[in-house]
């Protein structure tokens, strides 16, 4: 257990008896006006830009020098260029912490959403998050993802036509986007490979049946523009959803007058052969459990 006072850390540790020892680790180290600058950077959320560091520091020069200082002592990590986020007292002596990966992952680019597997995760149709952490954004960026305190990030850029379909869900306090449940379908669909593969799929297609809107799934569906994505959910929903309602049916019809020319993989990627199920063109190259 970690306490914080005016002169340093208290740390409680327990034995297996659970009798305390304490250790005081002193943190003078960290100056009044380094102090009064991270309290302030904190209220503001934790996340900040060189910018309002100038501000505070009053040059370029020095507000350099003191982020440099600051990150060598653990209390900042810097998020990109530019970028640099409060590491707080949470992260202990040790200075070890990783945050809630969704509001960071929100701070990394404009605009973000948590999505593809990751997203999967978060509406609990999988077991375990996965790696890396998925963002899609319709922004580019120079690199296709960085690790950050321990977890790894990869940027997905998309054209603006699939950048839709968002739940505004708060986290630590903040408010960060994640593909909604229909929407999640849609780019796991769409992007199988993101979406763990194709088994990850199948499982968040047998689980989210029960709990999406079959209106607003057929809306994104025809607004989405790839069609692989409708011929795959729909070949998988009467695969593996015994159990279909009339809406759910009728939903899907509508999506089979709509289907593009071909047939997709159901598995993208260089496996051969396969069987092809013309209702929805879709060629079955890997049979269950896939």
């Amino acid at each position: 257990m970690l306490i914080f006072t005016p002169s340093g850390y208290i740390i409680v540790h327990y034995t297996y008896h659970m009798q305390p020892s304490i250790t005081v680790k002193n943190i003078r180290s960290l100056g009044p006006r380094e102090a009064e600058f991270l309290s302030i950077m904190s209220e503001r959320g934790g996340h900040f830009v060189h910018s309002e560091a100038v501000e505070f520091w009053g040059s370029a020069q020095m507000a350099s020098k003191k982020l440099c200082l600051l990150r060598k002592k653990m209390w900042l990590a810097r998020v990109e260029r530019g970028k640099y986020m409060v590491i707080p007292l949470e992260a202990g002596v040790e200075r070890v912490w990783s945050g809630d990966p969704y509001v960071v992952a929100s701070s990394l680019v404009r605009p973000a959403a948590i999505a593809y597997r990751t997203a999967i995760s978060y509406w609990r149709w999988t077991e375990g998050r996965g790696v890396p952490f998925y963002i899609q954004t319709t922004s580019r960026k120079k690199s296709a993802g960085r690790n950050l305190l321990g977890v790894q990030y990869e940027y997905v850029t998309v054209p603006p036509s699939k950048f839709f379909g968002h739940s505004a869900e708060s986290r630590s306090g903040k408010t960060v986007l994640v593909t909604d449940r229909e929407k999640t379908l849609i780019d796991a669909a769409d992007d199988v490979e993101r979406a763990g593969g194709v088994n990850e799929v199948v499982r968040a297609v047998r689980v989210g049946a029960a709990e999406i809107s079959w209106q607003k799934l057929g809306e994104y569906g025809l607004r989405f523009p790839n069609r692989s994505a409708l011929k795959r959910l729909g070949y998988l929903f009467e695969a593996e959803v015994p159990s279909l309602t009339g809406e759910a049916r009728q939903m899907l019809e509508g999506w089979r007058a709509h289907l593009s020319a071909g047939v997709v993989p159901l598995q993208p990627g260089p496996a051969p052969g396969g069987r092809i199920v013309t209702r929805w063109r879709v060629r079955i190259n890997s049979e269950p459990p896939y």
